[in-house]
């Protein structure tokens, strides 16, 4: 009996925050048994070729990028809580046509489709936040929210696991994909139930989020994501080269991975609520990173067993600067943009922080092909020196935003009074 205290302290403390939680829970879920038994599916019953698969999935990846933005002055003008609604009604009605399709045209146009509502989905769900959460508590709920993705993506993706087991029989490949299908259609009707979009004024022009110095944040902050692509594409790259008898390395670093994101999400956001505490855990991640990618570089050029520890010590570093990142990340997007927290807003920002990712399996695979293993010196300089302009940049562009509130607030009332001006 002691232990359902103990669960429920894991809990959030608001209802609104614990039916955030579950959406988050039951989309990943779902997006862990699909992407886990995706290629077979695709290989399998659709019958496309790998080089077809990469074609899908990166013009999806390109058209998801470049459609948020005007995806996000729809969704302020939809309502947000309405828009993330129908992105998971859409999502849900879309997977099961994958069970129907046949050949590339029609995979193409599915899979280009559910990109650009993954694309569309991340921004809204960041506003739906801010609509029921305090400033101060925004950054706790999205780490936790973090914490509950990885867990439930595990779950999820441990169930298709089963599936990919003994004869891989089409139906339970169906029931896998109609999992994820009903994941989404349980998130639109929770989400439903959010609180609704809180009545605000629109967006002050002065405060439009195209400034290039607003998009160099987000671009900064994106640069720390390379090391997403470094443990997806360079390490695995690192252990066939060097650790080849020991190929188990891959999924014990993703296992470790896995583990040091749900125990230190929550602890290492904290204190980054605010611009001198976002880029305080930006320069903390950069330097975690630069630290791992030496790690790496090290576990290359030393004796095996040795290497070996070493190489999880990278890993535990990477994951570490991960965490740090998502903090300053998340403290950034939230306080350049208080006072005009839109999904337009919010888009862009994801637009320009999401490029640097889009780019990373390209710069991390390229850089060990150019450099050999000093390729992992090279982007560790990379991602600090994003992480030591982070905060000077961030400053420059608070500054700029809050004088043109100033400016915006003093002119407002002499341009309405102007005659001729409606």
């Amino acid at each position: 009996m002691a232990v359902l205290p103990a669960l429920a302290k894991l809990l959030p403390p608001t209802r609104q925050e614990r039916a955030y939680a579950l959406i988050t829970a039951v989309d990943s879920a779902g997006t862990g048994c699909f992407l886990t038994i995706s290629v077979v599916l695709f290989l399998r019953l659709i019958e496309v070729s790998p080089t077809q698969i990469g074609a899908a999935l990166g013009l999806g990846g390109v058209l998801s990028l470049l459609t948020r933005v005007p995806l996000g002055r729809l969704s302020d003008r939809l309502g947000h809580r309405r828009s993330l609604v129908l992105v998971h009604l859409l999502r849900g009605l879309a997977f099961p046509a994958y069970l129907a399709i046949h050949g590339f045209t029609a995979f193409l146009v599915l899979s280009v489709f559910l990109l650009v509502m993954d694309g569309w989905e991340s921004p809204v769900r960041k506003v739906v936040l801010y609509a029921f959460a305090s400033v101060d508590d925004r950054v706790r709920i999205a780490a936790y929210n973090r914490s509950v993705y990885n867990l439930a993506f595990a779950i999820g993706s441990l169930f298709a696991a089963l599936a990919l087991t003994g004869q891989q029989s089409r139906l339970s490949l169906y029931l896998v994909v109609l999992a994820n299908a009903v994941s989404h259609l349980v998130a639109a009707v929770l989400a439903s139930r959010l609180p609704p979009d809180p009545r605000r004024s629109a967006p002050q022009s002065g405060l439009s989020a195209r400034g290039g110095r607003f998009a160099a944040v987000g671009l900064l902050c994106g640069t720390l994501f390379l090391c997403t692509s470094m443990l997806t594409i360079g390490l695995p790259l690192l252990v066939l080269s060097h650790y080849h008898s020991r190929q188990w390395l891959i999924g014990l670093a993703m296992s470790v991975n896995t583990i040091v994101a749900v125990a230190l999400q929550l602890r290492l956001s904290r204190g980054s609520t605010d611009i001198p505490g976002a880029t305080r855990a930006g320069l903390l991640g950069g330097l975690a990173v630069g630290l791992a990618c030496l790690l790496f570089f090290a576990s290359a050029t030393i004796g095996q067993l040795a290497g070996v520890l070493v190489l999880l010590l990278a890993v535990v570093a990477l994951s570490v600067g991960d965490l740090y990142a998502s903090a300053a990340t998340w403290g950034l997007s939230m306080s350049l943009r208080r006072h005009d927290l839109t999904a337009h807003n919010q888009s862009v920002w994801s637009m320009y922080s999401s490029l640097p990712h889009l780019l990373g399996p390209f710069l991390v695979a390229g850089s060990l092909d150019l450099f050999s293993d000093y390729g992992w010196l090279f982007m560790g300089m990379i991602v600090m020196a994003a992480a030591v302009a982070l905060r000077p940049v961030s400053r420059a562009v608070h500054s700029g935003i809050e004088h043109r509130r100033g400016a915006d607030a003093q002119g407002a009332p002499a341009t309405s009074a102007r005659p001729g001006h409606s």
